[in-house]
């Protein structure tokens, strides 16, 4: 594995030296919106009219990287409001089922939890639906992480926490950033397209969107889909591939959001931001103010520890 170039590395700890004197934010932009009007066939053989198709690859130019500077606002901006409350940073949930597939791979699932959902209730719905290796893990609040040099192997920055430990990535397949393309299968209730764009100001990992068209070259291509899975305790469910006992390299993923919650405490742009956090290797932040919380809610922007952590996931080759 190749260390990018010391800019990077400078870049982040810029970054790290800069979070202690700042508390000014940075708003996120709006990606452009999609092609309206497209006719497309659904699983059942019908047809629909979706906002989605034929939506083309948006210039990611209009949506630049986070330079160290604004990273560190918000990052400061977080922990100010964190240290203000209501919300408090506490221990959180993962919730977990792991099959082994015929061809050798391993799939990972990891739920977000609907509003008031119950953890142990939702693990043994799942037992009983028959997944294998349901597990719950409680992760206590991380010891405070401030001004300091990170590894790219480390899983916790402040509130964030990778999906697992030792962290999970994607390989770069030769470019400059590993590049996520999230091929879009969902309903247009769903906004995955301002998602994407959201987590593509990340640096050092680009995230790309595309409706139903995938080419892979070069590019991971990650399906989210959307159908009624009725109630079964969880809005979300992102599942990571692995060859054992390569844990770390994600092989590919697939994101699946669940119709049947009406989004009354919690919005849908929150809860698909969150699944395609998961998908880029973050787990559940411990700060019950953020979007990538245990428990979906209306939170929708990327905040500041969660781009922090991944930009140093992502500050090697691999």
């Amino acid at each position: 594995m190749a260390v990018k170039t010391y800019s990077r590395r400078k870049y982040f700890l810029a970054v790290l030296v800069a979070v202690s004197a700042l508390t000014g934010g940075l708003g996120t932009a709006a990606p452009a919106a999609a092609q309206p009007g497209a006719v497309i066939t659904t699983p059942g053989g019908g047809v629909e009219r979706s906002p989605k198709a034929g939506s083309p690859l948006t210039n990611l130019a209009e949506y630049p990287k986070l330079t160290p500077g604004q990273l560190a606002a918000r990052v400061a901006e977080d922990r100010g409001k964190a240290a203000r409350g209501p919300s408090v940073e506490q221990a959180v949930t993962e919730l977990t089922s792991t099959e082994t597939l015929d061809d050798g791979r391993v799939a990972v699932s990891t739920y977000t939890l609907a509003p008031g959902a119950d953890p142990a209730k939702v693990a043994d719905s799942l037992r009983r639906q028959g997944k294998s290796d349901v597990r719950l893990v409680r992760h206590g609040p991380a010891p405070s992480s401030g001004v300091g040099t990170l590894g790219s192997n480390d899983c916790a920055y402040g509130s964030a926490r990778t999906v697992t430990c030792p962290n999970s990535w994607w390989s770069n397949q030769t470019r400059s950033n590993p590049v996520v393309l999230f091929n879009d299968h969902s309903s247009a209730a769903w906004p995955v397209t301002n998602a994407v764009y959201k987590w593509n100001q990340t640096p050092n990992i680009d995230s790309w969107y595309t409706w139903n068209n995938c080419n892979p070259s070069n590019v991971h291509c990650v399906d989210v889909r959307s159908a009624d899975f009725g109630e079964t305790g969880w809005v979300g469910l992102t599942t990571h591939y692995y060859i054992p006992p390569n844990y770390g390299r994600i092989l590919d993923a697939v994101v699946d959001m669940n119709d049947w919650y009406a989004p009354t405490t919690f919005t849908r742009n929150a809860a698909v931001t969150h699944e395609l956090g998961h998908v880029l290797g973050l787990g559940h932040n411990q700060w019950s103010g953020d979007v990538m919380y245990e428990y979906v809610a209306t939170r929708e922007d990327i905040g500041g520890e969660n781009p922090a952590l991944l930009a140093q996931v992502y500050s090697i080759d691999r």
